[in-house]
């Protein structure tokens, strides 16, 4: 194998593929990545058996072929190399990198030996515009759990389509975030994956950028989705399971709403937050006169109390949420204004933004502490 390129887009494709590599690999081969030239292009894929990504570039390629090298280590070099063009050529044992007067040998395996793309047969396919899936992963992920004795179910995002409409939905089981959208191209009928969410992640930083995505089942069992945008493409295995209904979660009605300032509130909880201190950051949040009071204690750090200006609907209320949950759902809230509604003392509330976004509607759900 023997192709020339410029140092940016090599750079650029290795560096996005070397992410997806499992640093505590135990399979040798799993944290090299697989460089391979074919006509005028280089493709270049890594993997973890679980979410296999290839980003391909436009080269001068003088000889076809394959080479694995180790990701990290190549692409920490890369990084480091100024601006211009360089030439890489590929045996079963080893790549070398020649860059103006620098020579650079690294230790290769064989190619052949590297996992081979998934099975691409077809299933399910919609489109959807590149914005509007950033802003939707954006929007959810955040809330899905990081645990991985809550199960793989809870650490996915659920894609549900139904014709030309997408809701992404994740949940910790304390909180909930939901996106609702609609696609460029959507389906006759109704599918739902889970997705896990730290493929979405990598979907969002290397295709988010793109003006469409193409999303596809494969698989004769449609157990992975295949999602491409341009050179680039992230495949993954869908998370095998049934999601929870999170339409039981959301309150059918609510009879008392509260709209406040986003930033205002945001950082009243902050630093109420830094009062509280308990693993539970419980913050207490009492509604009367158009006035939102938001307090915190502790036996070591001692009070606190914040006030704001709200409006109001419905009646007075009491109530206690996790400060940092709160937080971070208002920090995917661009709104000037966030909208809050309330069952209850003991009722989860409904958060979203007063303007919503173009590129869908967002609805968050928390669920409240005891006091």
């Amino acid at each position: 194998m023997r192709f020339a390129c410029t140092t940016k887009d090599i750079a650029a494709a290795v560096g996005a593929a070397s992410k997806v590599v499992n640093a505590h690999t135990t399979v040798p081969i799993l944290s090299n990545v697989l460089l391979q030239a074919e006509g005028e292009k280089i493709a270049v894929r890594a993997t973890d058996l679980e979410l296999t990504l290839e980003h391909a570039f436009a080269a001068e390629v003088t000889e076809g072929g394959a080479v694995t090298v180790p990701a990290k280590l190549f692409a920490s070099y890369l990084g480091n190399l100024a601006p211009g063009r360089l030439e890489v050529t590929g045996t079963p044992t080893r790549a070398s990198v020649k860059c103006d007067r620098s020579n650079y040998d690294f230790h290769a395996l064989p190619a052949d030996e590297y996992p081979p793309l998934p099975a691409a047969v077809r299933g399910s396919h919609f489109t959807i515009g590149g914005k509007r899936f950033r802003d939707g992963i954006d929007a959810t992920i955040f809330a899905a759990s990081s645990e991985e004795a809550r199960g793989a179910v809870l650490m996915g995002t659920l894609l549900e389509v139904e014709g030309n409409a997408l809701t992404m939905v994740a949940t910790d089981g304390y909180r909930l975030a939901k996106f609702v959208t609609t696609l460029d191209d959507g389906m006759s009928g109704n599918e739902k994956f889970i997705v896990p969410s730290r493929a979405l992640a990598e979907v969002a930083r290397n295709l988010g950028t793109g003006e469409r995505i193409s999303v596809s089942a494969l698989g004769a069992q449609s157990n992975q989705l295949q999602m491409t945008s341009g050179d680039v493409s992230i495949t993954v295995r869908l998370v095998d399971g049934q999601y929870p209904n999170y339409q039981q979660v959301i309150p059918a009605k609510f009879d008392r709403t509260v709209t406040a300032s986003t930033a205002t509130f945001i950082g009243s909880l902050r630093r109420a937050e830094l009062v509280a201190g308990d693993r539970a950051s419980m913050v207490k949040l009492s509604v009367a006169n158009q006035t939102l009071i938001v307090t915190a204690s502790s036996d070591i750090s001692g009070n606190a109390y914040e006030e704001l200006e709200i409006e109001q609907t419905g009646e007075d209320l009491a109530i206690a949420f996790n400060a940092r949950y709160l937080v971070e759902i208002l920090n995917h809230i661009k709104s000037e204004k966030v909208v809050m509604e309330f069952l209850g003392p003991l009722s989860p509330a409904a958060i979203r933004p007063l303007e919503p976004l173009e590129s869908g509607q967002q609805l968050y759900v928390l669920m409240p502490l005891r006091q």
